[in-house]
């Protein structure tokens, strides 16, 4: 078996057991198991951030304690607390930030962005972690049709890219990114997302438009963290996952296009009260 061929395999194993435990659990459990699901995996997410970066013990446990103040503020005072929605704009903006420099600077990121600034880290998880805060409380099924159609966008430009990518998409930033890749990417999701407005009934218009519109940041996740590793000079954050490697490496673009699902579906929602 050639090399490709078996660290696909290895792939799709780890993508089936994640994704049948992933289904399972958000369709059978309760919110709170959920959200405590949710905070662990944040918090698992922030350690393995922090420990690929070279600070100090000290620093790590500030963040570290941080981090935990705000999850526990959001159980007691929900995302509506000032200071929560103030962290979730804040994390959102950092995305919008990094689309621009992807997008329209050719990939040229801020010196800023780096694994050992723990404030970046804190920021772009926590939001995460609030969003999914946020979505666990409406349509399951939209939450699960939003997780689903980045895999797939991941897994069409992972196919499409090893397959028949030739042309690099930003060289400099991650020169194993191809077009071709992104095409394949792109062309998945529009076919996931057609399916599921089709067939579900809990996917309005409205939604999928939002599902179409954060899959270019789920593109600008996998690059900023191929961004990040570059910089540090490491292959994988982990290996905790395997043929993923550790989990940032596994939801990168979820990182990025989970919360910029509920900005776009709140904005559009709010455009609509309008008309």
């Amino acid at each position: 078996m050639s090399e490709l061929k078996q660290e696909f395999l290895q792939r799709s194993i780890t993508a089936i057991f994640i994704s049948a435990f992933v289904i399972t659990l958000i369709l059978y459990s309760s919110n709170l198991i959920l959200n405590i699901f949710i905070s662990i995996l944040s918090l698992a997410l922030f350690l393995e951030w922090m420990s690929v970066s070279e600070s100090s013990n000290g620093k790590r446990l500030i963040f570290l304690i941080m981090f935990i103040i705000l999850i526990t503020a959001n159980y007691y005072f929900g995302g509506l607390f000032e200071p929560i929605s103030f962290i979730t704009m804040l994390g959102i903006t950092v995305w919008i930030v990094v689309a621009y420099q992807i997008f329209f600077k050719q990939g040229r990121l801020s010196s800023n962005f780096a694994f050992n600034n723990f404030w970046v880290g804190l920021l772009l998880i926590s939001a995460f972690c609030l969003v999914c805060f946020q979505l666990v409380t409406g349509s399951r099924i939209f939450l699960l049709a939003v997780i689903f159609n980045i895999a797939v966008f991941d897994t069409g430009a992972y196919i499409i890219g090893k397959n028949l990518g030739k042309n690099s998409f930003l060289p400099k930033l991650s020169p194993n990114k191809t077009i071709e890749g992104l095409i394949g990417g792109l062309i998945s999701s529009l076919f996931f997302v057609i399916c599921a407005y089709l067939f579900l009934e809990e996917i309005s218009l409205v939604l999928a438009l939002t599902m179409v519109l954060a899959i270019p940041f789920a593109l600008c996740g996998d690059y900023f963290f191929s961004f990040l590793k570059r910089k540090a000079d490491v292959k994988d954050t982990g290996s905790i996952l395997p043929g993923h490697g550790g989990l940032l490496d596994r939801v990168d673009s979820h990182l990025a296009a989970i919360p910029m699902t509920l900005f776009f579906s709140l904005l559009l929602y709010t455009a609509g009260s309008y008309f």
